[in-house]
Order: structure tokens, then C-alpha cells, then sequence
């Protein structure tokens, strides 16, 4: 190693093995350059660092060359020649490319010697900062990344001391509680904080602190600067120095107010719901019973009226009067029907084998098909079976069986075929006959409504079909109609698997 003045003459005592070992472990190199003869020289240990062998020898120009080209070789060519020219010593950060093409962040640092005004020498000091250089700049990406969250983030954000004072919040904070960045800088977040709610749990900071826990998370009321209660959920952690000491705590602030009302609405809803379902049984119950007991009084007032006055028969107030007592008890009786319907719970529903009960409804219609001259055709596995409520598919089976005589026409031979098909979610029952159809453009919207009839027949009351539809979505599942004038309809219901 070759030094205009060796390190044995500067200093006597000093050992140029120790100086290799020091360089070496502090990843540090020594550099002479010598203006008057344009000579460099390199300490072995600032040659390891460039990644060239011991006997390199090189020159100013091959020494820059080392540099990135660009910004870093531009400063050092700028830094070198204003420590020649101007005498100022320079201190900085580059990035070299080795001689093995890997490149790394170093130190270099230029210390002119002056004689007679003039610089006659530059002692330098060559080290590697790649591990330290990259770590700083990583920092200072996340330190970026993070402000970047931290001031546009759709929820409020708030540093806050161990002292609970705010430290910095962002724009959705000042949204939040109605402040501004400077007005809520002048409070602390307990003394937002609503009346009625329970202060900020200081035991949950104790454990923050004590690193029993990481983070907590917990819904609080807080007072909106115009006074209103406004819904957050609270998310706290807490950041340590370097030190591993703790340093401050991070505050997420989500705004829950409109769906704390939404859900509030839906229970007032339900409450009001629930209400209304028991004045609902209550009225069933007048039905069946204080109803019944008035109409039976009636039907024996005038059962007397015939035997106590049997010319009475004859007038025609009192046939109009017997008219009335029947649509009075007809409509009683549909009144009683429609408000049977009660919910049904999981307890309710028990396995049913389907082709057992759909022989079941036929063996009570078997009167009125061979009546008609009706065929029935049932293609449905023997093995076959649904969760449901007994009474409800009995009924639902009745009352569209039933429909299929009532409206079928009269010039052809009643046909009622009963099949299944299946799909992910549902097992869907076809009840397909060919009678007088239905104008589905005309009725469609209306086809299960309350008293709703699309032909005139004298036994029609518009029950039928929306009993169907009820009973059908009692059991979670749902009906649907196909049907062409003249030429019959489908029914398929539809039951949950």
C-alpha cells in the first residue's frame, strides 16, 4: 500500500496491520490523492471495497468511472474539483458500481490539504453505508406510504400521546366530530365522548402498554360538535420507539352512526311488526270464537222466526235476510281460513314421503274425479321424501287439485299429471292439467291475491290460490304458474331440499 506519507511516518507508533484490521472492520478504506503529480492511491482496504485486486492502480478517471453514471458520478466529479478549485471538503452519499457489477450505497469523504493557497493534496476516507443507506430509505418509503394513509384514508386517523392528547389527525376526524384540526387538537378523545357512555377503558391502555395485548377494538358514543350522538368503532394500537419503549398510540376512527340508526329503525320495525302479529291473533281468535257465537245466535234467531211464523218464508225481506246471514257466514268462515296461518318454527317440520300423501288427497277427491271423469297420472319416486308441515302440504295439494275440477273444461276428459324435478336448491312438484287456462297477461300480477277469480264459476271464492301461495312460503319455499287459455296450466311448487 503506497501513501505519499506512509502511516509509519506520520505517526511512529502506529501499526499498519492494526490500521488494515480497523479499515476492515468498519468497512472502511483510506485515500490519498496527489494534485502535483496526478498520482491516486488506494488503502488495500478501500480496493476490497471497489471489489479490485491489491495490486489495482488506479487513476482519477477510472475512479469516477466507479460511480453510477448520472447523478451520483455528476456530484462527485462536481465535489472532487471544488475541493481542488475551491478548497472545501466534501462529505457525502454515493452509489458505486464494484468491479463484480454490484451496486451499493458508500461514504466519501474529501478533506483538501492547503499550501500557499493552493491544494496540493486530498486525504479521503472511503465507507460502506449500503446496509444503513438502503434501511434509511425503506424507512422513509413506509414513513411516505404511511402520511399517504394516514391523510387519505376514508376513516378518521388520529396519533395520539400517552397522555391522550391528539398528537396529528386527518381531514376524516375533523369530518367525524364536526372540529377542526385546530379545534380538536385543544380536546382529548375522552372529552368527546358521550355522557352516558363509559369512559375510554383505562385498563385496556394498561394492557396496550404492558403488551398483553396488541390492539383493542370497541363501539362508543361520541358528541357530534353540534351536540348530536354519533356511533364510532374505536380501533387502538400502540407504537413503540426504537427503543422498544412506548412511543404513541394509533387511532382508527369508523363512523357507525347511520347504520347504528338503520339497525335501530329495523328493531322499532320488528317491535311494531311483532305488534301488529299479535293484534293479527288476536283478531283470529275473535273470529273463531266471539264471530262464530254471534252468527250461530243469528242462524237459531231465525230458525225460530220459521217455526214461530212459518208465513215468514214466503216474504222476500225475510229470503234477502237469509241471503245476507249466508255471505255473512261464508265470509266468516274465509276470514277464519286466511288468519289461521300462524309461523312455523324448525320443531314443526317432520320427513314426509310425497308420494304417500299426494295418494292421501287423492283418496279424499277420488268422488269428485270419478264425478268429472278425471285421470290422474303421479310420477313420483316411491322413496321420495321432504321436510315439511303435514297440514300445510295436505292443504296445498288439496286446494290446487281441487282447482283442476273446478276449472276444467267441459268439452274434454280431465288430465292431471303430477311430476318432479329437482335443482340445487329445491324440489319442485308439477301439477300440469289441461283445463280452461289462464290469461296470465291479464291476471298475472294479481293470480294469488285475496279473493281474486279469473272464471265465473259459482263456487269460486278466491281463496284457493293465495292459501297455496301462503302455506308454500311458510314452508321457505315459493309457487310459480305457467298456464295458456284453453289449453291448461302448471303449478310448481317449490320446497326447500
Amino acid at each position: 500500500m503506497k501513501f505519499l506519507s506512509s502511516p509509519s511516518s506520520l505517526f511512529p507508533s502506529f501499526d499498519e496491520n492494526a490500521s488494515l484490521l480497523l479499515q476492515e472492520a468498519a468497512s472502511i478504506g483510506i485515500w490519498e490523492y496527489s494534485v502535483s503529480d496526478d498520482k491516486v492511491y488506494w488503502s488495500v482496504g478501500t480496493k476490497r471495497l471497489h471489489g479490485v485486486p491489491e495490486d489495482y492502480e488506479p487513476t482519477v478517471t477510472e475512479g469516477i468511472l466507479f460511480y453510477k453514471e448520472g447523478y451520483h458520478r455528476e456530484n462527485i466529479e462536481r465535489d472532487f474539483n471544488n475541493a481542488i478549485s475551491n478548497l472545501k471538503k466534501f462529505d457525502g452519499h454515493y452509489v458505486i458500481i464494484t468491479a463484480s457489477g454490484e451496486e451499493k450505497w458508500f461514504r466519501s469523504v474529501g478533506v483538501p490539504v492547503v499550501k500557499s493557497g493552493k491544494c496540493v493534496k486530498i486525504y479521503g476516507v472511503f465507507q460502506d453505508i449500503d446496509s444503513q443507506k438502503k434501511a434509511q430509505i425503506e424507512l422513509k418509503q413506509k414513513e411516505q406510504k404511511f402520511r399517504k394513509t394516514f391523510t387519505n384514508a376514508p376513516n378518521g386517523m388520529g396519533l395520539i400521546s400517552l397522555e391522550g392528547n391528539w398528537i396529528q389527525v386527518n381531514h376524516q376526524v375533523s369530518k367525524i366530530f364536526g372540529y377542526s384540526e385546530d379545534e380538536i387538537k385543544t380536546t382529548s378523545l375522552s372529552d368527546l365522548c358521550h355522557p352516558a357512555e363509559n369512559p375510554i377503558e383505562f385498563t385496556l391502555i394498561e394492557k396496550l402498554l404492558s403488551r398483553d395485548i396488541e390492539n383493542y377494538q370497541a363501539e362508543r358514543r361520541f358528541v357530534h360538535k353540534t351536540g348530536k350522538t354519533i356511533w364510532v368503532v374505536l380501533s387502538v394500537s400502540l407504537v413503540k420507539s426504537e427503543l422498544a419503549t412506548p412511543g404513541y398510540f394509533i387511532c382508527q376512527i369508523t363512523d357507525i352512526t347511520s347504520q347504528k340508526n338503520a339497525n335501530q329503525r329495523i328493531e322499532d320495525l320488528l317491535n311494531k311488526t311483532e305488534g301488529q302479529n299479535e293484534k293479527l291473533l288476536n283478531f283470529k281468535h275473535i273470529v273463531s270464537h266471539n264471530l262464530r257465537s254471534h252468527t250461530s245466535n243469528l242462524e237459531m234467531l231465525l230458525k225460530f222466526l220459521k217455526q214461530d211464523i212459518p208465513s215468514i218464508k214466503e216474504l222476500s225481506v225475510f229470503k234477502m235476510l237469509e241471503d245476507a246471514f249466508s255471505n255473512l257466514e261464508e265470509t266468516i268462515d274465509n276470514l277464519s281460513e286466511v288468519s289461521s296461518f300462524e309461523n312455523v318454527t324448525e320443531d314443526d317440520f317432520v320427513e314426509i314421503n310425497l308420494l304417500e300423501i299426494i295418494n292421501k288427497t287423492l283418496v279424499g277427491l277420488n268422488t269428485l274425479f270419478d264425478e268429472v271423469g278425471g285421470e290422474v297420472v303421479v310420477n313420483v319416486p316411491k322413496d321420495l321424501s321432504v321436510m315439511a308441515v303435514p297440514e300445510y302440504l295436505r292443504s296445498i295439494f288439496l286446494n290446487i287439485l281441487s282447482n283442476t275440477i273446478s276449472y276444467r273444461r267441459d268439452n274434454e276428459l280431465l288430465k292431471v299429471i303430477i311430476n318432479i324435478t329437482q335443482d340445487d336448491d329445491y324440489l319442485i312438484i308439477h301439477f300440469v292439467d289441461n283445463g280452461l287456462g289462464i290469461d296470465l297477461d291479464l291476471h298475472g300480477s294479481k293470480i294469488f291475491g285475496l279473493y281474486k277469480t279469473f272464471h265465473r264459476k259459482d263456487n269460486s271464492r278466491g281463496l284457493g290460490l293465495y292459501i297455496v301461495k301462503s302455506q308454500v312460503e311458510a314452508l321457505g319455499g315459493c309457487v310459480q304458474v305457467e298456464s295458456k287459455v284453453g289449453q291448461g296450466s302448471t303449478f310448481k311448487i317449490c320446497l326447500k331440499k
